[in-house]
């Protein structure tokens, strides 16, 4: 039985219209994993400044308080790579479920739990969910969506952390300031059950067919030895030169990780990107990323309540910055396709670097202030995109969640190191005068923003093509130059043949069958004129040919 072409019509009409709205969920939850998790990051900075200067937590130093941040970036740096390979191998949106599920968990602790070290497991419970969800949710859209689409996908990724930041530093002064800090964790667990509903609605995703178990034991000792680096940062000024003896601690997890990572078959850090030199320029470009943006992020709020600045005003100034983010990563996915990622790398670590000169010039909150803070949310803005692209694109299509998990754990160990040192800074300035502290955490921004800027430059004067690519790139001249030789070598071959054998214009009548040919006369109709032609431009092209 045939189908009618109306329902034929009908039925891939109905296809395309479930596959947009498939794409279109994947965007929505691929967004809101990292607007969620750019919440709760924000909501650690502001909890940080509402303890240094109340009661609650006012007889702690920085360098421990600000452990409420690290103590969730360091699982999320050392498990982001073995989640990103969980993802590859047993399915996307298994992995991102999970880690919904563990995320959630944690926040409701952190709401409820009393004691600072309790608080800090549930947020290092937090941090491993956010692990599972952030490659998971990237590998996912990327694998699923066209290629030509991809790149947008990735802008819109980036650009809704900027609107996570903005939406807790808009409703997050509020919060705080009526219900405390721990209020600030609220929306995470609101956000988090939201998505984990919306994960019925998307795709499985595909799986690798590598078989086995990821590499555990690599995993927790890239987590214990990224623990001990921001540890022995955070106690570097105090403890001395014991922190030496964690500084060769750490050496020697992280060596044994990738001791781990060379002999596994699973392991926690895929080396394979690892030979690709534009995955390492792109990891190094969002290590840098990542001790910038969440250096300045914490440097914010401290800044205007060292000022005595209330948290709803704290709020309202920052959320200029929070729109330019926001603005600039959308802008900056549709100008990525023509100045390249590393030109927008560029570009905002330039914004960085001079919206931080502009704010040490300045003795306090002023206009020059205010403008400034809006074109250091446009660096951030530019640097987002350019490093997500830089790094996720530069890998496999099978490897993308893998590659997701090691440039975000780059961003992650960038910011739990900026953060420490940034605290460290604050505490034991180098500079002098009221705001020394915090003048001294600028400068040290405005050397990062330089050494980015330095990075991206040297990357787009002076790296060769990565050797390992399978594309080769061939300009347009080159094919119409091609073509235009081709056409000449025709025309001179027609010139050759008499005038009855050269080509004729198709007929649409139905050519006669023509009699079998006797075995030893030419099958070629050009044989003979190949043995009677003497002279001619393309006398002897064709050799000594026998048909």
């Amino acid at each position: 039985m045939r189908t009618s072409p109306a329902a034929v019509q009908g039925t891939g009409t109905a296809a395309n219209g479930a596959g947009r709205r498939q794409a279109l969920m994947l965007r929505l939850v691929g967004a809101g994993v990292m607007l969620t998790v750019m919440a709760d990051t924000t909501a650690t900075t502001l909890a940080v400044g509402m303890l240094k200067y109340t009661p609650a937590g006012a007889g702690m130093p920085l360098g421990d308080l600000v452990w409420l941040t690290s103590a969730a970036f360091v699982p999320i740096a050392a498990l982001l790579a073995t989640a990103g390979r969980w993802a590859d191998l047993f399915g996307r949106r298994r992995v991102l479920a999970v880690g919904l599920v563990v995320f959630v968990l944690g926040g409701i602790a952190t709401v409820m739990v009393s004691s600072w070290s309790s608080v800090l497991a549930a947020r290092a419970v937090q941090g491993a969910g956010a692990a599972a969800m952030i490659p998971a949710s990237l590998g996912l859209l990327l694998g699923e969506l066209p290629e030509q689409q991809r790149r947008g996908a990735i802008a819109l990724w980036s650009s809704a952390s900027g609107l996570g930041c903005l939406l807790m530093q808009a409703g997050g002064g509020w919060l705080a300031a009526g219900f405390g800090w721990r209020a600030l964790f609220a929306p995470d667990v609101v956000m988090g059950v939201a998505l984990l509903a919306a994960c019925v609605a998307l795709p499985s995703g595909r799986r690798a067919g590598t078989k086995g178990w990821p590499d555990v034991l690599g995993a927790w000792l890239l987590a214990a030895g990224i623990a001990v680096i921001v540890l022995a940062i955070s106690k570097a000024m105090s403890w001395g030169l014991d922190v030496v003896w964690l500084g060769i601690a750490a050496l020697a997890l992280l060596g044994g990780a990738l001791a781990q990572a060379r002999h596994h078959r699973l392991p926690a850090i895929d080396l394979a990107l690892w030979r690709r030199p534009r995955f390492v320029w792109g990891w190094l470009a969002t290590w840098g990323f990542g001790a910038l943006s969440y250096g300045l992020l914490t440097v914010q709020p401290l800044y205007l309540l060292h000022l005595g600045y209330p948290m709803l005003e704290v709020a309202m100034w920052l959320t200029p910055t929070s729109v330019a983010v926001v603005v600039t990563s959308y802008l900056a996915g549709r100008v990525v396709k023509r100045i390249g990622p590393y030109g927008l790398i560029y570009a905002g670590a330039l914004l960085c670097g001079g919206s931080c000169v502009i704010v040490l010039t300045q003795g306090g909150p002023t206009v020059w202030a205010l403008i400034a803070s809006v074109v250091m949310g446009m660096g951030v803005g530019a640097l987002a995109p350019g490093t997500s692209v830089a790094t996720t694109l530069a890998a496999h299509p099978s490897q993308y969640a893998s590659a997701v998990g090691a440039a975000t754990m780059a961003r992650m160990v960038g910011g739990a190191v900026g953060i420490a040192v940034v605290s460290v800074v604050i505490d034991h300035p180098f500079m002098r005068g009221p705001l020394a502290g915090l003048a001294a955490a600028l400068a040290l921004c405005v050397g990062i923003s330089v050494l980015i800027g330095a990075l991206a430059l040297t990357k787009i004067t002076r790296l060769r093509p990565d050797p390992g690519e399978e594309m080769i790139k061939v300009p347009r001249r080159m094919l119409l130059e091609l073509r235009m030789t081709l056409a000449t070598v025709a025309a001179e071959a027609d010139a050759l043949l008499p005038v009855e054998t050269r080509a004729a214009a198709p007929s649409h009548d139905p050519a006669p069958t023509p009699a079998r040919t006797p075995a030893r006369t030419p099958a070629h109709p050009y044989a003979q004129q190949r043995q009677t032609a003497g002279t001619g431009p393309l006398t002897g092209s064709y050799g000594h040919t026998h048909v």
